[in-house]
């Protein structure tokens, strides 16, 4: 037989794993088990070495072997070589355990194969609580919340232990299922079995609560838990954040330093948010300095959140100085710093920091180019809106309404209306944004009478005005002098309560001054 030369990963010659697999000789090689298990896990880790390795091998595979193996399939996310495993294994008789079963279910499931994962667990007569759970887990994944409750309610009725791995997973569900009645009766099982006091389910009814926006309930169930480790408190701290507790949030962070547990990622981007929610800058820096004494400084997560409190609160070149810090492989940073320049009318900026980024190879996404486009219109820089235009084309983003709605903007504002219209009669998911784009453009261009047009054709849609609507068509009235629309815009913005609205006043006056009314302005005023 001619030699194989080829070596595995760790250089030990197919020919060597052939001859131990084939042999095994108890007395020489007794420590070589284990050893063998690992060569062959690795050895599958390469297409060309493992078509060469797998036919040859008579080894007696053991469910350990095939387990390992099947671990590698999840971290590669390779399902097609978890297939081939299965197969080779139910040749050999089906020598997988439920240890082995219960691996190659995940695999199944969590690379979208539901049919393959159903079959299997349907012909696991001795499937326990990782199967079931695992099943949920994988229907809650692919948003069959239904079948995944169903199979709560058969893992009960066939009497397996309900542990905290089942309850963590039935309030996931729940969560994103927003059946908030359903996750009391939950809360009342998880009582009645002593579970709530488990830091690992506590965590998991308050971020439940959270979601749903029971603060009170979620701060009782944080103070029922008996060892709060760092994850329940920045649960607690997450549920203040999100549910506007600023106080409570900032107060139950600086417990947590005095009780000298160190803050993670998530904790501190739940602080800097409180910070934000209070408009407490001066806080959010001293945040900011621990942050920068800890290993966090270079998270993304966290750099976010900094960067969000410095750009709302005005402080463009510290939100700069933080995002020059913080890793930016990621098109998360880079779309946030572009639509704050955007925002705060850094136009220049935008652009700038967009050309970066594509040097940067990093592809912008639909937030990035709506950001970009923003910045465009606002410059009036239709060539590079008209590039944008092609690459929004090219990539399959042309149905996106975010994206839509700026390219409409862009043409609008730099006097290419015709274009702005046929964009917004091809789109097919028009929101109050897209109508208010035209009607704009409209009244920028002179053409006051297509602006109400428009405006009728909106109300006929059903499509909410807003402020920015009465505030356009207002000046439109102005520059008509047309008195008695004019006073009609005026009448539904007190109807629906824009009338307080500064933009929307300062048409009004402006309008009634233009018709000759100076008496109307001065009440208004």
């Amino acid at each position: 037989m001619t030699s194989v030369t080829v070596k595995t990963p760790l250089h030990v010659p197919i020919d060597g794993l052939r001859y131990y697999a084939e042999h095994r000789p108890p007395c020489i090689f007794p420590f070589l088990q284990h050893r063998f298990s690992s060569l062959v896990a690795q050895v599958c880790r390469d297409e060309p070495l493992s078509k060469e390795i797998f036919p040859s091998l008579n080894a007696e595979f053991d469910s350990h072997l095939y387990a390992g193996m099947l671990q590698q399939c999840i971290k590669s996310n390779d399902p097609a070589k978890g297939k081939i495993l299965h197969c080779h294994a139910l040749k050999r008789g089906g020598c997988l355990d439920l240890f082995a079963r219960n691996i190659l279910l995940n695999l199944y499931l969590k690379t979208g194969l539901l049919s393959d994962g159903v079959k299997l667990f349907d012909e696991m007569p001795d499937g326990n609580v990782v199967s079931f759970v695992t099943m949920i887990q994988g229907f809650a994944l692919l948003e069959e919340y239904d079948k995944a409750l169903d199979l709560f309610f058969r893992l009960r009725k066939e009497g397996h232990e309900l542990n905290p791995f089942v309850f963590t997973t039935i309030l996931k569900l729940l969560v994103s299922m927003d059946w908030v009645e359903f996750g009391w009766c939950i809360h009342a099982c998880i009582h009645k079995l002593g579970h709530d006091t488990n830091a690992f389910v506590g965590t998991a009814l308050i971020d439940a609560y959270s979601v749903c926006g029971f603060v009170n309930s979620a701060k009782e169930v944080f103070k029922g838990i008996v060892e709060k480790d760092m994850v329940c408190w920045t649960g607690m701290v997450a549920c203040y954040a999100e549910n506007d507790c600023f106080e409570e949030a900032l107060d139950l962070f600086n417990l947590m330093r005095m009780e000298a547990l160190l803050p993670n990622n998530f904790t501190f981007a739940s602080v800097i948010k409180a910070c934000l929610g209070l408009e407490a800058v001066g806080v959010g820096k001293s945040v900011h300095g621990c942050v920068l004494k800890t290993c966090y400084v270079m998270d993304p997560y966290v750099g976010v959140s900094l960067l969000d409190l410095y750009t709302r609160s005005g402080d463009i070149e510290d939100a700069r100085q933080v995002f020059e810090e913080i890793p930016k492989d990621d098109v998360v940073p880079w779309s946030f710093m572009i639509a704050r320049y955007s925002q705060s009318d850094y136009c220049e900026e935008a652009l700038d920091l967009f050309f970066q980024m594509r040097k940067a190879l990093v592809c912008p996404n639909q937030f990035t180019l709506a950001s970009v486009l923003q910045a465009c219109a606002t410059i009036g820089c239709l060539e590079l809106g008209m590039q944008i235009h092609c690459h929004v084309l090219k990539v399959g983003l042309d149905l996106n309404i975010f994206v839509l709605n700026a390219l409409m903007d862009v043409y609008a504002k730099c006097g290419k209306m015709e274009a702005s219209i046929n964009l917004f009669v091809e789109s097919k998911n028009k929101n109050e944004v897209s109508w208010n784009t035209m009607i704009v453009g409209y009244v920028q261009i002179g053409d006051a009478e297509k602006a109400f047009l428009l405006f009728i054709n909106m109300c006929e849609e059903q499509v909410q005005a807003t402020e920015v609507t009465y505030s356009s068509l207002l000046r439109a009235s102005a520059s008509l002098a047309a008195l008695e629309a004019g006073t009609q815009i005026h009448t539904m913005t007190i109807k629906t309560l824009y009338d307080g609205d500064d933009a929307v006043s300062n048409a009004l006056i402006d309008m009634y001054a233009k018709c000759g009314r100076i008496r109307d302005a001065r009440l208004v005023f």
